[in-house]
């Protein structure tokens, strides 16, 4: 059996391994100098897998890299894409997993610029269970950039069809199925991981408290970034009404609606066409509609809420 992909498939496959590899790198990064130094916890699985990492380090059972434990922790998570999402998204997310593990593994955590930082925080912790307020202050500002810099990478690995793996699978599902904001779902467990793994895993309520201020800064950073569940509407205005309508409805499967309408200025009969996208589609609709006719009026406008018969696709 032969396959053969265009050429604008290629390269849009290639750009969005280019996207999971850049994110997943750079989430690695941040996980390893950002927040290991001042003990904070990651973001979804990073987070639930830091959280086991500690807790059998406690014990004494800590045989394998945090790495490993990402993957393990991802292993559900990814099933959960496969059958709620897209195989699509899934792959990608099978890809997202095996370059966080591997970049976890690889990049040097004595490397980090604030090493010795944790290394007094470390040593301070475990003589006393408490931090100085001196220290206070880098916590903020590792955990402001930390939430910052993931929630970029997570936010474009989501507006890209894409996806960072772990909690990124379920909080799609739940986008698809239930609407519910990704920001929103991801904060509520991530808090929940801050409090058992800070205050009560290690018993410093000042860790669950930076890490609580990281995950918000990181939820309200993905929410403004990953737009895919927004939806616009579309008036169209154009000599080309039909010809612009046929292709939305072909290319991007989405229904329109005409209406005759009369210029105030010209007096001249027209036909308005009008539709309601996702945000992301938005730049597609554009192109089709400058295609047809270039000096076409469009105008845009945000909808809160929609219902009846629009379907909520997946991204890819």
């Amino acid at each position: 059996m032969k396959f053969k992909f265009n050429k604008h498939e290629v390269l849009d496959v290639v750009f969005r391994l280019t996207v999971v590899i850049l994110t997943n790198i750079s989430l690695s990064y941040v996980t390893i100098w950002f927040l290991e130094p001042a003990m904070l916890y990651g973001g979804g699985a990073t987070g639930i897998a830091q959280l086991f990492y500690r807790l059998f380090a406690k014990l004494g059972f800590n045989k394998i890299s945090l790495g490993w434990y990402i993957f393990i922790i991802n292993i559900p998570i990814v099933l959960v894409g496969i059958k709620y999402v897209s195989p699509k998204f899934a792959i990608y997310s099978i890809i997202a997993v095996f370059v966080q593990t591997i970049a976890t593994d690889l990049i040097s955590f004595e490397n980090s610029p604030f090493y010795d930082f944790y290394l007094a925080l470390s040593k301070e912790v475990s003589e006393t269970s408490h931090i100085s307020y001196e220290n206070w202050g880098v916590m903020l500002t590792l955990s402001i950039c930390g939430g910052g810099l993931a929630g970029i990478a997570s936010g474009i690995a989501l507006r890209y069809g894409t996806s960072t793996g772990g909690l990124d699978v379920v909080a799609q599902a739940l986008a698809l199925k239930k609407n519910i904001s990704i920001g929103i779902f991801t904060m509520v467990l991530n808090v929940l991981t801050a409090i058992i793994g800070g205050g009560v895993l290690q018993g410093v309520w000042v860790i669950a408290l930076f890490t609580i201020i990281r995950m918000v800064l990181n939820s309200i950073v993905i929410d403004k970034i990953h737009t895919s569940y927004t939806y616009m509407s579309l008036y169209i205005f154009s000599n080309a009404a039909y010809d612009i309508a046929a292709e939305i409805m072909q290319e991007l499967h989405r229904g329109c609606t005409y209406e005759n309408v009369t210029g105030g200025y010209s007096g001249k009969q027209s036909i308005e066409v009008y539709c309601v996208l996702s945000k992301y589609e938005v730049d597609r609709a554009i192109k089709i509609i400058h295609k047809h006719d270039p000096h076409a009026f469009v105008t845009l406008t945000p909808v809160k809420r929609v219902t009846g018969n629009f379907l909520k696709k997946t991204i890819v």
